[in-house]
């Protein structure tokens, strides 16, 4: 009786906790002083909090192995109460780590870069579209004098990622005035005179060097209907950029009514200790973590056998960010082996595909008619996203990046310079794409097998969960969006060595960026690293005997 009053004091601490970040922490002013002394103090500021979250990592991976290398003491109540509890007081400290203990980073605020991009690129879609955000953003700072601060910056064209001068950025520019109205164009300048207020003209150039806005229509119908409406400054906005954190704090809640207070603190450790997804990534940026809040709702109601819930939160989760559909083809593969062995397809095939239909078809529609771009907005997208996934970013670290990235370095054409900086010299042989899908292929092929495998002997919603161990294999995601890992929690359930294989590979990160610090071989140890647990999963669950 006195465990389980403990456990539920301890599980709405973990609430508590979340709810203290979502409105507690350091006030959403953005960073003023970009000097060299900052950005120094800075990095050390968050190779300290490395250090912390690599402890709360170790003594999770601990707690975890214990039931392997001492089975005795699991079938020992008190004790397994008692390791319960500390794996819960670790995931309240992994989520207070990842907001630094709510105390601001010198020289950082909030992430300012991706607050502009989102707020102004949903908010004025209709004007700049994909391609057009920065030589608009270039034409309002010259108009309002804003640039006589600084000198212009440099702009990279979104339509194809190259660099423009200030002078050829300024010539494209001219045209952007002539698709706003007088008012639509007074307020875009407006608030570009807000956030000029708080730039200085290293974040500038940062900012128009970036690669752009570049979330799915529904997004951006998602995030327009919001930013809209939210003007600059106010408490509204301030609220919006801390809604991520509500979205978190929902997630685990979920995770805790589906899975129970272990898999959600071992869930909580996972994200809070992520390195690739940290505060100084996309902490406090606008709604990027929807598509995740989406991905872990529609598994948790899997797990309760809710499938329409579970369908339209997946649906969701993959019109927003593509990658998490590979939720929805492992949940359909292991209904299929389920129908196989005669189940009934109106029990939870049909109403999956019944809900997911409808709800793609009123997402689809709400992201055409947000904007005056109707369906070519989709168009839009699609030549965005394929420009941009033609680009060998250095914070990608799929398998593909993996491979490429490795005969990159080892021929001496991806090095870093005396400040730590990438540089990529020019080197494209013919033969190298053969090489990278080559590469991705013998290892993509054996994955798909044992994935086959392991939905042929699951339960569905473990199939759907699964899904996460492709998509670094398939896809090449930005590091940001590695929180992905977090659904490897919710297979972690009573298989103790994929808790360990889950926080190994997490402390893993926090060790390889700490010994390469922003330097390419981080990413390199990170792809690595990611492709390892991947396969570790694939493998292990694709033996494991059918429930």
């Amino acid at each position: 009786m006195l465990a389980r009053v403990i456990g539920r004091l301890l599980g709405i601490g973990l609430a508590l906790a979340l709810v203290v970040g979502a409105f507690l922490a350091a006030d959403p002013a953005f960073a003023l002083d970009a000097a060299e002394s900052a950005l120094a103090r800075a990095r050390d500021f968050e190779r300290s909090m490395m250090r912390w979250r690599l402890g709360i990592v170790v003594g999770a991976f601990v707690l975890a192995g214990i039931p392997i290398w001492l089975p005795r003491l699991r079938r020992s109540r008190p004790f397994e109460t008692a390791r319960i509890v500390l794996l819960l007081l670790l995931g309240i400290a992994a989520l207070a780590s990842y907001y630094d203990f709510f105390r601001p980073k010198p020289g950082v605020g909030f992430k300012d870069t991706d607050v502009f991009h989102y707020y102004m690129g949903s908010k004025y879609f209709s004007e700049v579209g994909y391609f057009d955000l920065y030589h608009c953003t270039v034409m309002a700072l010259v108009e309002s004098g804003e640039e006589s601060r600084f000198d212009l910056p440099e702009v990279r064209d979104q339509r194809s990622l190259k660099i423009h001068t200030p002078q050829s950025a300024l010539a494209a520019a001219r045209e952007c005035r002539t698709r706003f109205s007088d008012e639509r164009w007074k307020t875009f300048s407006s608030d570009i005179a807000w956030f000029g207020e708080r730039f200085r003209s290293l974040q500038w150039q940062i900012v128009l060097y970036d690669h752009g806005y570049n979330p799915s229509p529904v997004w951006n119908a998602i995030g327009g209907a919001l930013t809209s409406r939210i003007e600059l400054p106010s408490g509204g906005f301030a609220g919006l950029i801390r809604a991520d954190r509500v979205l978190i704090m929902l997630a685990l809640l979920l995770v805790v009514w589906s899975f129970g207070l272990e898999v959600a603190a071992l869930a909580a450790i996972v994200w809070g200790t992520g390195q690739h997804w940290a505060y100084s990534w996309i902490g406090d940026s606008l709604l990027r973590n929807l598509w995740l809040f989406g991905s872990i709702a529609g598994l948790c109601f899997l797990k309760k056998n809710k499938v329409t819930l579970a369908a339209t939160f997946l649906t969701l989760s993959s019109l927003l960010r593509i990658f998490p559909a590979i939720f929805i083809a492992g949940f359909a593969l292991g209904e299929g082996f389920r129908v196989a062995r005669g189940s009934d397809l109106r029990e939870r095939a049909i109403p999956f595909a019944i809900s997911a239909a409808l709800a793609g078809m009123i997402l689809l529609g709400f992201g055409a008619l947000a904007s005056d771009w109707g369906a070519s907005a989709f168009l839009e997208f699609v030549d965005k996203i394929s420009v941009f996934s033609d680009q060998r970013s250095l914070n990608k670290i799929g398998l593909s990046s993996l491979i490429w990235r490795s005969v990159m370095v080892g021929s001496g054409h991806l090095v870093s310079n005396a400040e730590g900086h990438a540089i990529l010299t020019s080197y494209s042989p013919v033969w190298l794409p053969f090489v990278v899908r080559g590469g991705q292929l013998l290892v993509v092929l054996p994955a798909l097998w044992w994935f086959w495998k392991a939905a042929s002997r699951l339960q569905s919603w473990e199939g759907s969960a699964l899904g996460f161990a492709l998509i670094p294999l398939l896809s090449d995601p930005a590091n940001y969006y590695f929180c992905f890992v977090v659904c490897g929690a919710l297979l972690a359930i009573g298989r103790p060595r994929l808790q360990l294989a889950l926080l190994g590979a997490a402390g893993s990160w926090i060790v390889n960026a700490l010994v390469f610090y922003r330097v390419p071989e981080e990413y390199l140890g990170a792809g690595v690293i990611a492709v390892v647990l991947s396969g570790i999963y694939l493998f292990a669950l694709s033996r494991e005997q059918p429930a």
